[in-house]
Formats: C-alpha cells, sequence, structure tokens
C-alpha cells in the first residue's frame, strides 16, 4: 500500500472505526473528569464574565423562571436595568429550562460544559461533512475545543453559545440539502437565541464559504449558495425573533446605543504584532488569573489582559494547518484574514468602536474566523502527514529545532531578558522576570519534544500518535480555566447578615475612581479564587445577589443601564461624600461598603470585616428612599448639568425632587402606598390634590402608567428616577411594561421551529 491508499484508507468512514473510537472515549473521560464536579455544583468556573457578568443575570433569571416569568428588567440591578432584552442574560435560551429541574449552580455551569462538548461535536460533523475522514475530523474537533480561543470564550455565558452551535450552521451550508439547511437553520437559531450578535454577524462569511465551496463542487450557480445561506440566516433570525424584539425594544434607551463605547475598550482587546509568539509558545506573557511570577505580565504594548487570552491552538496543529494551507486557500484566507483584521484595527485605536457606531469594542472577535480555520485546516494537514508522512516529518523537526534553539538562545542570554521585561513593565521585580524566561524556556523546550514526538507519529503515519501529541501540546490551556468550590459562595458573610432582608447594597470596589476600596488583596497563594472569596465577603455584587442582595449602582460593563443613569455615575469622582451621601439616600442604599469613613452627615458604621490584608466597613445611610414616595415639592432646571448640581446640594432629596423644565403642580400633603411590587409591575395607591409620584426605578420609556384604563404621563424625576403624575382624588396606579410584542415573536418562533423540524424530517437523505 502506498502513502496515498494509506491516507484514502485511514480517512475512509469505516477504517480503522475502533482505533478513532477509542480516541474519542479518551477525549471523552478527559472532559468528564474536568466537567463532572461543574455539573455536581461542588465546584464552579469563576474567570472574568462568569462572576462579573453572569452569574447574577442568570440567578435572577433562574428565580423568575420559577415563578413562571421572563421579566423585562431586572429590579436588582442598576435601578431596573433591561433583562429579556439585554444578550449577555441570554433569557429566550431554551437551556434555561435546566434551572428548573436542577440545583442552580449544576445548571449555571452545565451550560459551560454541555456547550464545550458541543462546540467538539459540531466541528466533527462539519470537517466529516467538508470530507475529512474520521482520524481527521477527530483532530479538527480537538483543535477548536481546546483552542486559546475557545477556552477564552469559556469564560463568557453567551458568546460561547455561538461558537460552540456555529459549526453546525456551517454544517447546513456544507450539506446544502433540505435536511442540511434546516439543520444549519436551527442551530443558527439556537446561537442568535443564546449569544452576542458580533460572533453571530460574524460567522456570516465562512457560512458564504461553505454554501460557495458546496455549489462550486456540484457545479451549481453561486446564487444557489446565496440562496441557501439567506435560508439558512432567515430561519435563525425567525427562530431568534423574541431575543431580537426584545433587544430591539429596549436598546434605544441604553447607555450603548446612545454613547456607545470610548476607546478605553481597546486596552482590553489588542492584538499587536507580538502576540504572533502565541503561535508557538501557549501563554507567553503568564497565565492570565495567578498573580505573583507565574501570572500575567502586561507588557507595554499588552497592557490589559485580552479579550482572546491566546491565539494558540497547538504547535503540532500549526505545523499541519501549514501543510494543508495552499491546498485549502478559502480556509487559509479566512484565518489570515482574522488574524490580519484584529492586527490592523489595533494600529486605529477606537477603530471598532468608530465602525460600529459605539456598539462594538473588541478587535479581536475577528479571531473567530481564525479559530474556524486553523482547526479545519489542522484536519486536513492530518491527513496529508499520513499521506506523505516524510514530507510532514521534515516539517515537524524543522520547527522542533527552531523552538530548541529559541530555547537555548533565553538560556544563554537571561539577563538581558529580565532587562527587557523590566524595561516594557517597570512594576516587573527580578523574580518576576526571572519566572518569565523560566517559562519561556520550558515552553520553548516542551514544545520541541513534542513536535519530535509528532514527526515519531508521523513517519510511522500513526494518526493516534499525532492526535495524542496535539493533546499533550494543548493542555498547557487548562490553566486559563479557573475552578473555586461554591460552597465559600453558598452562606451569606458577616457584612450580608448585617443587613436587613433584600437590601440596597453600594459596593465602592467598582467606583474604583474613588478610591474606596484596594484594587489588590493580600492572597495565600495567588489564585484568583482567593479573589473571588475575599471579594465576596465585602458584598462583591456578583455573587451577593445569591443572598438577595439588591445594587442601585452596580457596574455596567457593557452598557444596558439607562444613559441617564450612567452620566451620574460617571459625574461621582468628582462629588464630595456629602454629596456623594445625598444621591446614595436617593436611589435607597441601605448600606455601602467602604475601607475609609464617609465623611457625611447621617451615615452610621454598623459592621467591620478584616480578610486579605483589608479592612472594610459596611455604613448605614439614614433617611434613604423607599421603594415609592411623594416629594413635597418640584422644582425645575434647565439642563441636565444645572439638575445635577441642584440633586447635589439638596438637603433632603425626598422632600425636594427636581424635573426638567417647568415642574407641574405638586400637593405637598399627597400621600402614596405601594400594594405590589414586581419587576415589570408596581401598582401604587395615591391620595391628594394630584402631583407627581416618585418611584426607585430608572426611567424606562417600556414602563407605562395607568389608573383606572386611563393612562397618565410619566416624569424624569431627579435625572435618573421614574415618576408618574397623577391627578387629584384616591387612585389605584398601575405601573407595569407590556410584553406582547415578545409573546408574537415567541409565537411566531415556535411555529418556524416546529415547520423547520417537519422539513428536515421529510426531507430525503442525501
Amino acid at each position: 500500500m502506498n502513502s496515498d491508499e494509506a491516507a484514502t484508507a485511514l480517512a475512509a468512514p469505516g477504517a480503522s472505526t475502533r482505533g478513532w473510537r477509542l480516541a474519542g472515549f479518551a477525549l471523552l473521560a478527559l472532559w468528564l473528569w474536568f466537567t463532572v464536579p461543574l455539573a455536581l455544583g461542588t465546584r464552579t468556573l469563576i474567570a472574568r464574565d462568569v462572576f462579573t457578568t453572569h452569574l447574577h443575570l442568570k440567578w435572577f433569571g433562574a428565580q423568575e423562571l420559577r415563578q413562571g416569568r421572563l421579566p423585562a428588567f431586572n429590579p436588582t440591578w442598576g435601578l431596573g436595568q433591561p433583562f429579556r432584552g439585554n444578550p449577555n442574560a441570554v433569557a429566550w435560551y431554551p437551556g434555561n429550562l435546566l434551572y428548573l429541574v436542577l440545583p442552580f449552580w449544576s445548571a449555571f455551569n452545565l451550560h459551560y460544559a454541555l456547550h464545550w462538548l458541543l462546540a467538539f461535536c459540531a466541528m466533527r460533523a462539519l470537517a466529516r461533512a467538508l470530507g475529512q475522514g474520521a482520524w481527521a475530523a477527530l483532530f479538527s474537533a480537538l483543535t477548536y475545543a481546546a483552542s486559546g480561543y475557545l477556552l477564552s470564550a469559556l469564560t463568557y455565558y453567551n458568546i460561547l453559545t455561538v461558537v460552540a452551535w456555529w459549526p453546525l450552521v456551517l454544517w447546513g451550508g456544507a450539506r446544502g440539502d433540505r435536511r442540511g439547511v434546516a439543520g444549519g437553520g436551527l442551530a443558527c437559531g439556537m446561537a442568535l437565541l443564546g449569544g452576542e450578535p458580533i460572533t453571530a454577524l460574524l460567522g456570516v462569511v465562512p457560512l458564504v464559504l461553505v454554501s460557495l465551496r458546496d455549489a462550486i463542487r456540484t457545479s451549481r450557480s453561486s446564487a444557489v449558495a446565496l440562496r441557501r445561506t439567506l435560508t439558512i440566516g432567515g430561519i435563525g433570525l425567525l427562530i431568534a425573533l423574541p431575543q431580537l424584539v426584545a433587544t430591539w425594544r429596549v436598546l434605544p434607551f441604553t447607555y450603548r446605543f446612545a454613547h456607545g463605547f470610548d476607546v478605553t475598550g481597546d486596552a482590553l482587546s489588542r492584538l499587536p504584532a507580538w502576540r504572533l509568539l502565541e503561535l508557538f509558545v501557549p501563554l507567553p506573557f503568564g497565565a492570565p488569573f495567578l498573580s505573583g511570577a507565574a501570572g500575567f505580565v502586561g507588557y507595554d504594548f499588552l497592557p490589559h489582559l485580552p479579550y482572546v487570552l491566546t491565539l494558540y491552538f497547538g504547535v503540532v496543529g500549526l505545523v499541519l494547518a501549514l501543510l494543508a494551507a495552499r491546498a485549502h486557500r478559502g480556509w487559509t484566507a479566512l484565518a489570515g484574514v482574522g488574524v490580519l483584521g484584529a492586527l490592523v484595527l489595533t494600529l486605529w485605536p477606537g477603530s471598532v468602536e468608530h465602525l460600529s457606531a459605539g456598539l462594538a469594542r473588541y478587535p479581536e472577535k475577528l479571531l473567530f474566523w481564525f479559530a474556524l480555520g486553523a482547526a479545519l485546516l489542522a484536519g486536513w494537514g492530518f491527513e496529508r502527514a499520513l499521506a506523505e508522512p516524510g514530507l510532514a516529518a521534515r516539517r515537524f523537526r524543522l520547527l522542533a529545532v527552531g523552538l530548541l534553539v529559541a530555547g537555548v538562545a533565553y538560556l544563554l542570554g537571561g539577563s538581558r531578558w529580565v532587562a527587557w521585561v523590566q524595561a516594557h513593565q517597570p512594576t516587573a521585580s527580578d523574580a518576576v522576570a526571572t519566572a518569565q524566561m523560566g517559562m519561556w524556556v520550558f515552553f520553548l523546550f516542551a514544545g520541541a519534544l513534542i513536535l519530535a514526538a509528532a514527526a515519531w507519529a508521523a513517519a510511522r503515519r500513526s494518526a493516534a500518535g499525532l492526535l495524542t501529541a496535539q493533546l499533550v501540546a494543548l493542555l498547557p490551556l487548562f490553566v486559563v480555566l479557573p475552578t473555586d468550590a461554591t460552597a465559600p459562595y453558598r452562606e451569606p458573610s458577616a457584612l450580608t447578615r448585617a443587613l436587613p432582608p433584600e437590601a440596597a447594597v453600594f459596593n465602592g470596589t467598582f467606583l474604583t475612581a474613588l478610591g474606596d476600596l484596594p484594587a489588590n488583596y493580600r492572597i495565600p497563594d495567588g489564585r484568583l479564587a482567593w479573589v473571588r472569596r475575599l471579594a465576596a465577603q465585602d458584598l462583591l455584587p456578583a455573587p451577593g445577589v445569591l443572598h438577595g442582595l439588591r445594587y442601585p449602582l452596580a457596574p455596567d460593563f457593557d452598557g444596558m443601564d439607562s444613559a441617564p443613569l450612567e452620566r451620574v455615575l460617571a459625574a461621582f469622582p468628582r462629588l464630595s461624600w456629602e454629596q456623594r451621601a445625598r444621591w446614595l439616600r436617593l436611589f435607597g442604599v441601605d448600606g455601602a461598603v467602604l475601607t475609609t469613613a464617609p465623611d457625611a452627615a447621617g451615615v452610621r458604621r454598623i459592621a467591620s470585616e478584616d480578610h486579605g490584608g483589608v479592612s472594610t466597613g459596611l455604613y448605614a445611610f439614614d433617611g434613604s428612599a423607599p421603594a415609592v414616595w411623594w416629594p413635597a415639592e418640584l422644582v425645575g432646571a434647565d439642563s441636565p448639568e444645572e439638575a445635577f448640581r441642584a440633586i447635589s446640594e439638596l438637603p433632603d432629596p425626598q422632600r425636594t425632587a427636581v424635573v426638567l423644565g417647568a415642574p407641574p403642580p405638586q400637593d405637598p400633603a399627597g400621600s402614596v402606598r405601594l400594594l405590589e411590587a414586581g419587576p415589570d409591575r408596581l401598582v401604587l395607591e395615591t391620595a391628594g390634590a394630584g402631583g407627581v409620584v416618585a418611584i426607585t426605578r430608572a426611567i424606562q420609556p417600556l414602563l407605562r402608567a395607568s389608573t383606572g384604563g386611563e393612562p397618565l404621563p410619566t416624569v424624569q424625576l431627579d435625572l435618573v428616577l421614574l415618576g408618574v403624575q397623577v391627578p387629584a382624588g384616591e387612585h389605584r396606579v398601575v405601573v407595569e411594561a407590556s410584553a406582547w410584542p415578545e409573546a408574537v415573536a415567541a409565537m411566531v418562533a415556535l411555529f418556524a421551529a416546529a415547520a423547520t423540524l417537519v422539513a428536515a424530517r421529510r426531507a430525503v437523505p442525501r
């Protein structure tokens, strides 16, 4: 049997069945080893947006879903931040049904675990549809699922959903028949329901690529490929219609839509040319979520931890992808444009913000193309390595020698390396710089050894050997998935127990310009888990919501707060503590966690904690606003700036409220009583000669007021809050957000999904 025949035999679906199935079971066992504790709820992922963005959203959504509700607003966060229209909330995703049958921690982490597995299976299906054999498809799936890109996505609840489902969208385009188009459309709908729109939009380009490939292969016109792409996308949009409608209804009133992101987002998502070193060394800048000598060192060209933690997808996969680059130029171009585009956009600060009108901010999102293309190219290169073992072995040896020489050079030039690190990172000590050099040397020598093993496997046409070498090359990346036991977050902290139930809390951590809480704790072993635990004791917003706390001034990393609230928060650092206290009372804050006593009247220290080298105090504010109240008088302001200054100086914000323009008449003796309170519905009872009721919720146009079926005008009160103008007499006032547009969209989506399933079932298999 010659080399071509050997490759054909290995690529055939029925050949080496036992071998690749054993390899698949081994990979499944590795996945289970990592994810079973997550599924049992004894451990949880903790990095980046897992805790800072998604934990509190999913906790609130789970509680509401158990009561049969999918609310428009989340009153526990940012005075009522949009919920079902917030893409980060993933409110419409069918996977949320897990929260109805499983404990919260199990359901929360199973989302990450199952979509990680889905990404693997979906890429394997796509590779098979594109003609790769069983072993090669397994290699592509491993390369995709364990790549630096996808492991980075495992810290984003919604982005992970897109990158897990999208290979199945492409699978539908690659098949091209009715069943494939239906399956691709369903996958597209799931990605849009549970995902992030920018990444999904980028996925259209590879969808066109696979559709054109099939059209060319079958001698069909490009119009057929275009129709197929539009059909898959159209089915997806119909299935995702509830999310699209909900987002469209709230987006115009968010800070993100009104003002967009500023250029600071680029600092978190830079891809300078130096980062191409990540193709050869897994983590050249240190472990992302460790402190100390082994932790991430932000050089001056990479000041912050990036959006994609590393470009690395295995040195074995890199060599194999290069072997297939010429034969599969479309996918090579896709991967290359993904990297090149991110590099070019990095050279233009604020480019993504300008091009997207402020709706997007990360140049590295283009690396989605790179991740898809590199994984598929690695699979095709795997097949070529088995067909041309001599060529593959030589390429492996060549790169192995290169890494070995680089490692020796680092060893010999150690002092120069330490000086270079300290020049580009002034805070780096000798120990940190030396540790960085040690990691480089280790990874370079380890990479050379892995490539030598891959050369040996290629020379013997060992598919299992190449797969094992790639797996070993990818294992160092698992350090980017830190976990912690859930037990420390299940019990309320001492500061939580000092507050009344469902208290509103202000935590100084996220208003860093105030300098109320230090940026770093002294932690015992450098792990992110200790930072999360210590911050939880200081009532960090997440996981504070798990214990019933509310955060009117919560961090808003994605610009979903109301535009007036974000403007107030931006001006907060310029205020004295006396002025800040007035705003905190206005927002109904019951307690503030600070490291220094605020210099303001009516503020009492009710508890304190010492941990992690930090001493924090819990301060109560006398006279904080209730959920609803009746101001004794209204005053007008000609501009938002004038209103902000007036509110900051008011002796009693509950007695006097500020409106823009001429104030309406206000009965000083009026009264209001709260009868019912829910996320989207409040019922009030008012009495008096008429005036404006103040509600401690952010003003949102979706919230409409009425009495006896007659609409009542709403008022922007104190810049941020919702006011309702009521007539004289006694009235039962209802304030609520309608849900009928989403309900209609949900019925359309269900019908579209059902029709697609029927079409797929009736389709004749190709």
